[in-house]
């Protein structure tokens, strides 16, 4: 005859093993009851060493401080010159090369219609209508055209600075030619400035400082309303940093036109400027430009 088992004792068939022991046939294993990864009944494996953490930034917030600002933008455009030489150099050469074309051609018609009109002097005629409307012609053609090449460089100058802003480096081919959108704000740009100028100068240069900011935002989408009106707000906000920042470009193109290497990078020298500048106000930290 069987005994029972003592009161409070547990009977073996309760159990998948000896008093105390887990049931081997259990329906989940203790690892996994906790959520712990790996495959049913096998230890997690051991975590990894944690990634080093990136340095903070150091420095003032963009768009905080005037020094830290500027320096930074005028950081960001030698180095993405220093970085970028071929393509930056070889598109101002070739813009360059067209400049001096234009201008030697009409150069050379001007003197034609001078020596024309000489003649007609020293046999006691008079300059006519046609000989004068020529000589405004010229000048207008002349004007356009250098014009035209200068936006031209403008357009490709700023097509390459938001590459570099991007952290790329651009190819020959895009420091030539930008967006149409960005063209087109080049050219209401420069016709307020010119407009400004020929309003006895002063307005020309207020003009100048508040679309200095017009090329980047365009550059990063806005349309071409929406490029000025965003400079006009940017520079209002931060007029300060903005008339600063235009004297020094305009200090940057004074010296570099002294010199022919300047020549070549005084507009890329300029649009990469405004560029950083526009980053660092929208409170954006530059990135360092690529290397090769």
């Amino acid at each position: 005859m069987m005994s029972t088992p003592p009161y409070g004792t547990p009977s073996p068939s309760d159990h998948g093993g000896q008093y105390g022991q887990p049931d081997p046939a259990g329906p989940y294993d203790q690892a996994d009851q906790y959520g712990q990864a790996g495959q049913h009944g096998q230890p997690s494996p051991a975590p990894g060493p944690a990634a080093p953490a990136e340095p903070a930034p150091s420095g003032p917030a963009p768009g905080t401080d005037l020094g830290s600002d500027l320096g930074a933008a005028l950081s960001f455009s030698g180095n993405a010159l220093l970085r970028n030489p071929v393509a930056f150099l070889v598109s101002g050469v070739v813009y360059t090369v067209l400049l001096i074309v234009v201008m030697t051609v009409t150069m050379i018609g001007s003197i034609f219609l001078v020596f024309s009109m000489s003649e007609n002097l020293q046999y006691g005629g008079e300059p006519g209508f046609g000989d004068i409307l020529l000589i405004i012609l010229a000048s207008l053609i002349v004007m356009v055209l250098s014009f035209l090449v200068s936006l031209l460089w403008q357009s490709g100058a700023a097509k390459a600075a938001g590459i570099v802003r991007d952290g790329g480096r651009p190819s020959l081919g895009q420091v030539f030619v930008g967006p149409g959108r960005v063209i087109l704000t080049a050219i209401v740009v420069m016709a307020l400035v010119l407009v400004g100028t020929l309003l006895l100068y002063i307005p020309g240069l207020i003009a100048a400082v508040a679309t200095m900011y017009a090329l980047p935002a365009a550059v990063r989408g806005a349309s071409v309303g929406a490029a000025l009106k965003e400079s006009f707000t940017l520079v209002r906000a931060n007029l300060g940093v903005s008339v600063v920042g235009y004297l020094v470009m305009m200090l940057a193109s004074t010296i570099a036109g002294t010199i022919v290497i300047g020549i070549l990078i005084s507009i890329p020298f300029t649009v990469l400027f405004q560029t950083g500048l526009y980053e660092r106000l929208n409170g954006r930290r530059l990135p360092e430009p690529a290397r090769s």
